[in-house]
Protein backbone atom coordinates (compact mmCIF):
# COMPACT_ATOMS: atom_id res chain seq x y z
CA UNK A 1 0.00 0.00 0.00
CA UNK A 2 2.86 2.25 0.72
CA UNK A 3 4.10 1.55 -2.53
CA UNK A 4 1.26 2.43 -4.49
CA UNK A 5 0.94 5.95 -2.39
CA UNK A 6 4.51 7.06 -3.26
CA UNK A 7 3.58 6.05 -6.58
CA UNK A 8 0.69 8.20 -6.81
CA UNK A 9 2.44 11.24 -5.00
CA UNK A 10 4.76 10.84 -7.65
CA UNK A 11 2.74 10.93 -10.45
CA UNK A 12 1.02 14.15 -9.14
CA UNK A 13 4.73 15.36 -9.17
CA UNK A 14 4.99 14.98 -12.92
CA UNK A 15 1.15 15.98 -13.58
CA UNK A 16 2.03 19.42 -11.47
CA UNK A 17 5.56 19.89 -12.83
CA UNK A 18 3.44 20.41 -16.20
CA UNK A 19 2.95 23.87 -15.18
CA UNK A 20 6.41 24.74 -13.31
CA UNK A 21 9.73 25.06 -14.79
CA UNK A 22 11.21 22.66 -12.25
CA UNK A 23 12.25 19.18 -13.47
CA UNK A 24 11.99 17.14 -10.22
CA UNK A 25 13.37 13.85 -10.04
CA UNK A 26 11.07 11.12 -10.15
CA UNK A 27 12.36 8.07 -9.62
CA UNK A 28 16.24 6.81 -8.87
CA UNK A 29 17.59 3.26 -9.32
CA UNK A 30 21.11 3.28 -8.47
CA UNK A 31 23.01 5.99 -10.70
CA UNK A 32 20.03 5.92 -12.89
CA UNK A 33 17.75 8.79 -12.68
CA UNK A 34 13.95 9.30 -14.16
CA UNK A 35 12.96 13.06 -14.56
CA UNK A 36 9.23 14.34 -15.23
CA UNK A 37 10.17 15.45 -17.99
CA UNK A 38 10.68 12.60 -19.86
CA UNK A 39 7.51 11.26 -18.46
CA UNK A 40 5.84 13.88 -19.86
CA UNK A 41 7.34 13.55 -23.18
CA UNK A 42 6.03 9.94 -23.32
CA UNK A 43 2.49 11.02 -22.39
CA UNK A 44 -0.33 11.23 -25.10
CA UNK A 45 -2.40 14.50 -24.95
CA UNK A 46 -5.99 14.53 -24.17
CA UNK A 47 -5.83 12.37 -21.63
CA UNK A 48 -8.04 12.70 -18.24
CA UNK A 49 -6.48 12.95 -14.44
CA UNK A 50 -7.30 9.10 -13.96
CA UNK A 51 -6.10 7.48 -16.94
CA UNK A 52 -2.74 10.01 -16.51
CA UNK A 53 -2.03 8.81 -13.37
CA UNK A 54 -2.64 5.04 -14.33
CA UNK A 55 -0.06 5.79 -17.52
CA UNK A 56 2.59 7.60 -15.22
CA UNK A 57 2.52 4.93 -12.76
CA UNK A 58 3.15 2.08 -15.40
CA UNK A 59 5.68 4.05 -17.07
CA UNK A 60 7.17 4.57 -13.74
CA UNK A 61 6.94 0.49 -12.84
CA UNK A 62 8.26 -0.34 -16.59
CA UNK A 63 11.29 2.09 -16.01
CA UNK A 64 12.53 1.17 -12.98
CA UNK A 65 12.41 -2.56 -13.89
CA UNK A 66 14.63 -1.87 -17.00
CA UNK A 67 16.94 -0.04 -14.89
CA UNK A 68 17.40 -2.51 -12.39
CA UNK A 69 17.88 -5.27 -15.27
CA UNK A 70 20.36 -2.16 -17.10
CA UNK A 71 22.10 -2.17 -13.68
CA UNK A 72 22.93 -6.11 -13.65
CA UNK A 73 23.89 -6.17 -17.07
CA UNK A 74 26.71 -3.74 -17.01
CA UNK A 75 28.02 -5.44 -13.70
CA UNK A 76 28.03 -9.05 -15.18
CA UNK A 77 28.76 -8.75 -18.68
CA UNK A 78 32.67 -8.04 -19.98
CA UNK A 79 33.73 -4.74 -22.00
CA UNK A 80 34.31 -7.15 -25.17
CA UNK A 81 30.58 -8.14 -24.39
CA UNK A 82 28.93 -4.73 -24.17
CA UNK A 83 30.87 -3.49 -27.11
CA UNK A 84 28.13 -3.29 -29.95
CA UNK A 85 29.89 -0.25 -31.88
CA UNK A 86 30.07 -2.25 -34.99
CA UNK A 87 26.13 -3.06 -34.66
CA UNK A 88 25.50 0.14 -33.75
CA UNK A 89 27.48 1.64 -37.27
CA UNK A 90 25.63 -0.68 -39.15
CA UNK A 91 22.05 0.17 -37.98
CA UNK A 92 22.34 3.28 -38.65
CA UNK A 93 24.18 3.55 -41.72
CA UNK A 94 21.13 1.22 -42.86
CA UNK A 95 18.51 3.79 -41.72
CA UNK A 96 20.13 6.46 -43.27
CA UNK A 97 20.29 3.93 -46.56
CA UNK A 98 16.71 3.34 -46.28
CA UNK A 99 15.54 6.83 -45.54
CA UNK A 100 17.31 8.33 -48.58
CA UNK A 101 15.80 4.87 -50.49
CA UNK A 102 12.12 6.65 -49.34
CA UNK A 103 13.31 9.53 -50.41
CA UNK A 104 14.21 9.16 -53.63
CA UNK A 105 11.40 6.96 -54.26
CA UNK A 106 9.05 9.98 -53.28
CA UNK A 107 10.94 12.67 -55.23
CA UNK A 108 10.03 13.69 -58.80
CA UNK A 109 11.90 11.05 -60.83
CA UNK A 110 10.18 7.79 -59.50
CA UNK A 111 7.04 6.65 -60.74
CA UNK A 112 5.37 5.63 -57.94
CA UNK A 113 1.72 5.99 -58.84
CA UNK A 114 -0.27 2.80 -59.66
CA UNK A 115 -3.64 2.85 -61.37
CA UNK A 116 -6.09 0.26 -60.55
CA UNK A 117 -6.18 -1.24 -63.70
CA UNK A 118 -2.45 -2.16 -62.98
CA UNK A 119 -3.46 -3.83 -59.90
CA UNK A 120 -6.14 -5.68 -61.32
CA UNK A 121 -3.83 -7.11 -63.80
CA UNK A 122 -1.16 -8.20 -61.37
CA UNK A 123 -3.62 -9.47 -58.64
CA UNK A 124 -4.50 -11.38 -62.17
CA UNK A 125 -1.35 -12.65 -62.95
CA UNK A 126 -0.92 -14.31 -58.83
CA UNK A 127 -4.78 -15.67 -59.02
CA UNK A 128 -2.80 -19.51 -60.02
CA UNK A 129 -0.12 -19.39 -57.54
CA UNK A 130 -2.78 -18.70 -54.47
CA UNK A 131 -5.68 -19.34 -55.60
CA UNK A 132 -7.64 -21.34 -52.52
CA UNK A 133 -9.84 -24.28 -52.98
CA UNK A 134 -12.07 -23.11 -50.43
CA UNK A 135 -16.04 -22.38 -50.17
CA UNK A 136 -17.02 -18.42 -50.00
CA UNK A 137 -19.60 -16.29 -49.95
CA UNK A 138 -20.77 -13.05 -50.30
CA UNK A 139 -23.51 -12.25 -47.41
CA UNK A 140 -25.56 -9.84 -45.42
CA UNK A 141 -26.51 -11.78 -42.17
CA UNK A 142 -27.86 -10.61 -38.95
CA UNK A 143 -28.68 -12.16 -35.69
CA UNK A 144 -30.56 -10.92 -32.97
CA UNK A 145 -32.98 -11.80 -30.36
CA UNK A 146 -36.03 -14.04 -30.95
CA UNK A 147 -37.74 -11.92 -28.45
CA UNK A 148 -36.96 -8.68 -30.31
CA UNK A 149 -39.47 -6.55 -31.06
CA UNK A 150 -37.81 -5.45 -34.51
CA UNK A 151 -37.19 -8.90 -35.65
CA UNK A 152 -40.38 -8.73 -38.26
CA UNK A 153 -39.77 -5.69 -39.77
CA UNK A 154 -35.47 -6.38 -39.94
CA UNK A 155 -36.39 -9.61 -42.07
CA UNK A 156 -38.83 -7.60 -44.00
CA UNK A 157 -36.18 -5.30 -45.39
CA UNK A 158 -33.30 -7.69 -45.30
CA UNK A 159 -35.37 -10.77 -47.26
CA UNK A 160 -36.69 -7.97 -49.81
CA UNK A 161 -33.81 -6.95 -52.50
CA UNK A 162 -35.25 -3.77 -53.27
CA UNK A 163 -35.54 -2.19 -49.72
CA UNK A 164 -32.63 -4.20 -48.72
CA UNK A 165 -30.19 -1.91 -51.10
CA UNK A 166 -32.47 0.88 -50.76
CA UNK A 167 -32.97 0.82 -46.64
CA UNK A 168 -29.31 -0.34 -45.37
CA UNK A 169 -28.74 3.03 -43.53
CA UNK A 170 -32.32 2.58 -41.79
CA UNK A 171 -31.69 -0.95 -41.22
CA UNK A 172 -28.42 -0.21 -39.42
CA UNK A 173 -29.53 2.13 -37.08
CA UNK A 174 -32.10 -0.04 -36.10
CA UNK A 175 -30.41 -2.73 -35.55
CA UNK A 176 -27.70 -0.27 -33.48
CA UNK A 177 -24.36 -1.72 -31.35
CA UNK A 178 -25.81 -4.48 -28.98
CA UNK A 179 -27.06 -6.68 -32.23
CA UNK A 180 -24.23 -9.09 -34.68
CA UNK A 181 -24.96 -8.30 -38.05
CA UNK A 182 -23.15 -7.89 -41.34
CA UNK A 183 -24.46 -6.03 -44.32
CA UNK A 184 -21.80 -5.57 -46.64
CA UNK A 185 -22.22 -6.21 -50.33
CA UNK A 186 -18.20 -6.46 -51.17
CA UNK A 187 -17.64 -8.77 -48.38
CA UNK A 188 -16.53 -12.39 -49.12
CA UNK A 189 -16.52 -14.68 -45.80
CA UNK A 190 -15.43 -18.60 -45.79
CA UNK A 191 -18.14 -20.79 -45.98
CA UNK A 192 -16.71 -22.48 -42.62
CA UNK A 193 -16.43 -19.34 -40.78
CA UNK A 194 -19.72 -18.22 -41.30
CA UNK A 195 -21.17 -21.70 -40.13
CA UNK A 196 -19.11 -21.27 -37.23
CA UNK A 197 -20.33 -17.89 -36.46
CA UNK A 198 -24.06 -18.98 -36.80
CA UNK A 199 -24.09 -22.11 -35.51
CA UNK A 200 -25.58 -24.43 -38.30
CA UNK A 201 -24.82 -25.68 -41.77
CA UNK A 202 -25.37 -23.60 -45.09
CA UNK A 203 -26.34 -25.27 -48.40
CA UNK A 204 -24.68 -21.56 -50.18
CA UNK A 205 -24.41 -23.75 -53.25
CA UNK A 206 -28.21 -23.15 -53.87
CA UNK A 207 -27.73 -19.27 -54.30
CA UNK A 208 -25.11 -20.10 -57.30
CA UNK A 209 -27.66 -22.56 -58.38
CA UNK A 210 -30.50 -20.36 -58.55
CA UNK A 211 -29.04 -17.27 -59.86
CA UNK A 212 -30.07 -15.01 -57.02
CA UNK A 213 -30.56 -14.16 -53.60
CA UNK A 214 -30.90 -17.15 -51.04
CA UNK A 215 -32.86 -15.98 -47.84
CA UNK A 216 -32.48 -18.55 -44.55
CA UNK A 217 -33.84 -17.90 -41.22
CA UNK A 218 -33.10 -20.25 -38.40
CA UNK A 219 -33.77 -20.04 -34.87
CA UNK A 220 -30.56 -20.84 -32.78
CA UNK A 221 -31.81 -21.45 -28.82
CA UNK A 222 -33.26 -17.82 -27.56
CA UNK A 223 -31.54 -16.08 -31.07
CA UNK A 224 -32.90 -15.67 -34.86
CA UNK A 225 -30.57 -15.42 -37.64
CA UNK A 226 -31.61 -14.08 -40.53
CA UNK A 227 -29.33 -14.55 -43.70
CA UNK A 228 -29.14 -13.45 -47.98
CA UNK A 229 -26.36 -15.16 -49.08
CA UNK A 230 -25.97 -13.00 -52.37
CA UNK A 231 -23.63 -14.83 -54.20
CA UNK A 232 -21.50 -18.40 -54.05
CA UNK A 233 -18.30 -19.84 -54.93
CA UNK A 234 -16.15 -22.74 -54.73
CA UNK A 235 -12.81 -20.74 -54.76
CA UNK A 236 -11.45 -17.52 -54.75
CA UNK A 237 -8.84 -15.53 -56.10
CA UNK A 238 -6.50 -12.50 -54.78
CA UNK A 239 -8.38 -9.78 -56.43
CA UNK A 240 -11.64 -10.80 -55.18
CA UNK A 241 -11.96 -9.08 -52.16
CA UNK A 242 -10.94 -5.23 -50.91
CA UNK A 243 -7.92 -6.69 -48.41
CA UNK A 244 -6.77 -9.31 -50.90
CA UNK A 245 -6.80 -6.34 -53.66
CA UNK A 246 -5.01 -3.79 -51.32
CA UNK A 247 -2.50 -6.65 -50.07
CA UNK A 248 -1.78 -7.07 -54.49
CA UNK A 249 -1.78 -3.54 -54.85
CA UNK A 250 1.22 -3.02 -51.83
CA UNK A 251 3.22 -6.10 -53.38
CA UNK A 252 2.91 -4.25 -56.89
CA UNK A 253 4.33 -1.39 -55.27
CA UNK A 254 7.20 -2.86 -53.34
CA UNK A 255 8.16 -4.67 -56.44
CA UNK A 256 8.55 -1.33 -58.44
CA UNK A 257 9.97 0.75 -55.64
CA UNK A 258 12.92 -2.28 -55.43
CA UNK A 259 12.99 -2.11 -59.58
CA UNK A 260 13.66 1.71 -59.01
CA UNK A 261 15.95 1.45 -56.18
CA UNK A 262 18.09 -1.49 -57.92
CA UNK A 263 18.26 0.65 -61.21
CA UNK A 264 19.31 3.74 -59.29
CA UNK A 265 22.15 1.80 -57.41
CA UNK A 266 23.28 0.48 -60.73
CA UNK A 267 23.61 3.79 -62.21
CA UNK A 268 25.27 4.98 -59.02
CA UNK A 269 27.92 2.66 -59.69
CA UNK A 270 28.29 2.90 -63.31
CA UNK A 271 28.99 6.58 -62.65
CA UNK A 272 31.73 5.97 -59.59
CA UNK A 273 33.38 3.26 -61.70
CA UNK A 274 33.71 5.62 -64.98
CA UNK A 275 34.82 8.68 -63.15
CA UNK A 276 37.46 6.01 -61.46
CA UNK A 277 35.83 6.31 -57.68
CA UNK A 278 36.22 2.67 -57.19
CA UNK A 279 39.37 0.64 -56.18
CA UNK A 280 38.68 -3.22 -56.22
Amino acid sequence: MKRLAAIFCLALVVLASCHRKEDPVVAQVYQYKLYASEIRTAMPVGLSQDDSLVLVRDFIDSWVKEKLVLHEAEKKLSPREKNFDKEMSDYRNALIINKYYDKLWMGDTADNSISEQEISAFARSLDSRYTVEKEIVRVNYVKMPTSSAELPQVKAILFDENRRKEEKESLVAMLGDTIEYLLDDDAWLYLDDLQNEVSFEIDAQKAAERGNVLHIEKAVGDQTVLLAILDYRSQRSVNETKEERAAAGMLLMNQRKAQFINQYVQELYDKAVKAGKIVQ
